[in-house]
């Protein structure tokens, strides 16, 4: 009875012993590519990090600007003109209506660029964050791809050890007229 229970728990352990190696190899197959994938030099990350944050601060110092011509337009060469086109409108033939409309469109303008800017610094935010989550997920699953080959390496030396076969090496198949490089 004894025998009994003992191949039983033999049969048991060599069947997840098996199933182990299987999850192993499977869980490499799918996580090295994306290590591999997800790697990217220092060099590279820092240039694109850098360039994240100057094109938004580029953006921040957009809005800044748009924001402060909107306070000074009045004073400011082109647009100096509008505010006294809108006050002398009428001795230049226009209607007041006309004029304010005029005047009042670069506003809208100022606070569509104004807009348009703050989505394009909010976005550059978000990329630059997301690259630091993808960052942390490269280096995390190299861990990882590195504890499984650890496994692997452990469970194809016991299995050498104790069955004394492991996967075959492909032999190329060589022609008779060929001569095989050695240093190659």
């Amino acid at each position: 009875m004894q025998t009994m229970e003992n191949s039983k728990l033999q049969e048991d352990l060599l069947r997840e012993f098996k199933e182990e190696k299987e999850l192993i190899n499977a869980q490499l197959a799918l996580l090295d590519p994306l290590a591999v994938s997800l790697r990217k030099p220092v060099a590279a990350r820092i240039w694109n990090s850098l360039l994240l944050v100057a094109f938004e601060a580029l953006s921040w110092l957009g809005i800044a600007t748009v924001i402060s011509f909107c306070v000074i337009r009045d004073k400011v060469y082109p647009f100096y003109i509008l505010a006294r086109m809108r006050s002398q409108g009428a001795k230049l033939g226009f209607s007041d209506r006309d004029m304010n409309n005029l005047y009042n469109s670069v506003i809208v303008f100022s606070v569509i660029i104004c807009i348009l800017l703050f989505i394009i610094a909010r976005n550059l935010a978000k990329i630059r964050k997301k690259n630091n989550i993808l960052q942390m997920a490269g280096k995390t699953i190299k861990t990882v791809v590195g504890e499984q080959l650890k496994r692997k390496a452990a469970i194809n030396t016991i299995d050498q050890r104790h069955f004394g076969i492991l996967e075959p090496l492909p032999i190329p198949e060589t022609k008779a007229t060929e001569v095989l490089n050695p240093g190659h």
